[in-house]
């Protein structure tokens, strides 16, 4: 399934991007710039960000959102989904 329409990228290789990444570096957490970097890819809208933190977060890994999507959260922070998903929800109703 296509989760990231910008650069076409499916659920599979956000999964094993991000699973690469946590096992080259396992006290690092997954970010977004972390996990398009890995794929070749630069976020472009956005929208794709909630589905990704959750395919990656099922699996289990440790996954972080700074700037802009979680302004509490620094690159050394492991937050929980359900705190991802009140900032996010925060942030939408902001803008």
């Amino acid at each position: 399934m296509i989760v990231c329409s910008c650069n076409v990228l499916t659920g599979d290789r956000i999964l094993a991007a991000a699973e690469t990444l946590a096992r080259e570096d396992p006290g690092r957490p997954v970010t977004p710039g972390r996990l398009f970097r890995a794929l070749g890819a630069r976020p472009q809208c956005g929208t794709c960000f909630p589905t990704v933190r959750r395919i990656v977060a099922d699996a289990g890994i440790a996954f972080t959102c700074p700037e802009p999507l979680a302004s509490v959260a620094d690159e050394d922070e492991v937050l929980t989904v359900d705190e991802l998903d009140i900032l996010i929800d925060a942030a939408t109703d902001a803008s």
